[in-house]
C-alpha cells in the first residue's frame, strides 16, 4: 500500500504547488494526505511540528532578520556604502567593488540574501548606473554578490541546517568564514579585471571628493566593527549563536537611535512587521516540512537510499557532484530552507557512510542555494533585484549570468578541498 499511497500523494501535490497554495500548506496537505491513505495517526503532525521547532537555536532566525531590518532602514547602509566608497572608491571598478565590500559586511549582520539584496541594492544599483554601469551589469551584481547573505555568518539557512542535522551553529559559523570570504574574492577579483567591459565613464573620483573622510569613516565603522563583535562573541565563547542573535538586535537599535537617528515610531513597527512576516514564513515552511522528514524516516526511504549507494560501490567524490546537480534543480524550483528540510534527511546517513563531513555538506548546499536565488524560475534575489530597480527579471539574470560561472568556479574549489570548509573548526 506504501508505494502507491506515495505515487498517488506525490501526483496530487503537483496541482496543489500549481494552484498557488503556498509551499508549507501544500507540503502539509501532501503529508496528511498520505497519512491518511496509510492509516497513520493524524496527531502526529502536531507533535511532530512542536518537537521540531522546539529549539533554542531557531530563536536566533527572528532576531537576525530584525537587526537586519533596523540597519536597513535607519541609514546604517549609507553609512556603509560611503566608508566602503572612501577606502575602495579610487580603485579600478571602485563602485562595484565597494558593492562586493558592502554585500559582504552586511551579509556578515543580515543573515538573509534577499534582506542583503534589497539594503544594499537600493543605495548602490542608482549609483552604479550614474557612474557609468550598464544596467544589466548592476542589478545583476547586486542580485549575485547577495547571496553571500546565506553563506556569511550568520546565515539562518545554516541555523537552520544545523538544526535538522543536530550539529554546533557555532561550529559552522566558524567553518562558513573562509568559503565566504573565497567566494567574496572571486567576485570582487571578476569585478576588477571585468568592470571595464561594461562601463562608459567613471564620475566616482567626483562622489568621493564630496565625502567628509573624517564624518564618513566615524559613521561608517561601527558597520565594520558589527559583524566583529557578534561573531567574535560567538567565536571567542562570550555568547550562544542564539545570545549573539539578540545582541545583534541590541546593537542595531542602539545604533538607529544613538548614531544614525533616523527611525521614528512608524518606521519602528513596519520594521518589526516586516522582520516578523519573513521569520514566521521560514518556521512555517520548516514545520511543515518536518511532517515530511518524518514520513521519510518511517517509510526508510533515507536508509534505503543508502543500502543502494552503498551496493552501488559509488566514489564519495562522483557522489557530491551528482548531489550538487539535484541541488542545483530542486534550487530552480523550491526555496533555500524547503531544500534543506527535503534533501538533508534523505542524504544525511549516507554521508555519515560515505565519510563526508556534515559540515562540508552543509557549506556544499548553501553554495548551491546561492546559486538557486540567481536562477529561474523561483530565484528570490532575481525578483526582489528587478522590484527595486524597476528591471525586468530577465533583464536582471542577464545581467547576473556571468557571476552564476565565478560562483560555480567557487563551488568547484570547495568541492574539491573539502578542508577549505574544515580546518578553522578541526
Amino acid at each position: 500500500m506504501s508505494t502507491y499511497a506515495a505515487l498517488l500523494v506525490a501526483l496530487c501535490t503537483v496541482p496543489i504547488l500549481l494552484s498557488g497554495l503556498p509551499i508549507a500548506f501544500s507540503l502539509l496537505a501532501a503529508c496528511l494526505g498520505y497519512m491518511f491513505l496509510e492509516g497513520m495517526d493524524l496527531s502526529i503532525p502536531g507533535s511532530t511540528i512542536f518537537w521540531f521547532l522546539n529549539k533554542s537555536s531557531l530563536v536566533s532566525i527572528p532576531f537576525f532578520i530584525f537587526a537586519a531590518e533596523i540597519l536597513s532602514r535607519s541609514g546604517a547602509t549609507d553609512a556603509l556604502v560611503n566608508a566602503s566608497n572612501l577606502i575602495f572608491g579610487r580603485m579600478r571598478n571602485g563602485l562595484a567593488l565597494v558593492t562586493v565590500v558592502a554585500i559582504m559586511v552586511f551579509s556578515a549582520i543580515s543573515g538573509s540574501s534577499v534582506a542583503t539584496a534589497v539594503a544594499i541594492g537600493r543605495t548602490m544599483i542608482p549609483k552604479l548606473i550614474e557612474n557609468g554601469y550598464k544596467k544589466k551589469f548592476s542589478v545583476g551584481l547586486v542580485a549575485a554578490s547577495g547571496g553571500l547573505g546565506i553563506l556569511i555568518p550568520p546565515s539562518v539557512p545554516l541555523i537552520v541546517y544545523a538544526a535538522v542535522v543536530e550539529i554546533s551553529v557555532g561550529d559552522l559559523f566558524i567553518s562558513a568564514m573562509v568559503p565566504g570570504f573565497i567566494l567574496g574574492a572571486l567576485l570582487f577579483c571578476y569585478v576588477f579585471f571585468m568592470g571595464d567591459r561594461v562601463r562608459t565613464k567613471d564620475n566616482n573620483r567626483l562622489q568621493i571628493k564630496d565625502l567628509n573622510p573624517v564624518k564618513t569613516l566615524l559613521l561608517g565603522f561601527p558597520m565594520f566593527l558589527f559583524p566583529v563583535v557578534v561573531l567574535g562573541g560567538i567565536y571567542g565563547g562570550i555568547f550562544t549563536p542564539t545570545e549573539a542573535a539578540a545582541v545583534s538586535v541590541f546593537l542595531a537599535t542602539l545604533l538607529a537611535v544613538t548614531i544614525y537617528k533616523n527611525t521614528d515610531f512608524k518606521s519602528f513597527y513596519d520594521v518589526i512587521v516586516r522582520a516578523g512576516t519573513m521569520a514566521s514564513t521560514i518556521l512555517i515552511i520548516m514545520g511543515a516540512t518536518s511532517v515530511l522528514s518524518y514520513i521519510l524516516s518511517y517509510t526508510r526511504i533515507p536508509n534505503d537510499f543508502t543500502e543502494f549507494i552503498t551496493s552501488a560501490n559509488i566514489d564519495p567524490l562522483l557522489f557530491l557532484l551528482a548531489i550538487n546537480l539535484m541541488l542545483l534543480v530542486l534550487g530552480c524550483f523550491l526555496e533555500i530552507i524547503s531544500v534543506i528540510l527535503v534533501v538533508v534527511p534523505v542524504v544525511l546517513p549516507t554521508l555519515i557512510h560515505l565519510g563526508i563531513d556534515p559540515i562540508h555538506f552543509g557549506i556544499i548546499l548553501v553554495i548551491n542555494m546561492e546559486l538557486a536565488v540567481i536562477t529561474p524560475p523561483i530565484g528570490m534575489n532575481l525578483f526582489v533585484v528587478s522590484a527595486i530597480s524597476g528591471q525586468s527579471v530577465a533583464n536582471v539574470f542577464r545581467g547576473a549570468l556571468p557571476f552564476v560561472y565565478v560562483i560555480a568556479l567557487g563551488l568547484l574549489i570547495i568541492v574539491l578541498f573539502p578542508k577549505i570548509s574544515t580546518f578553522l573548526v578541526n
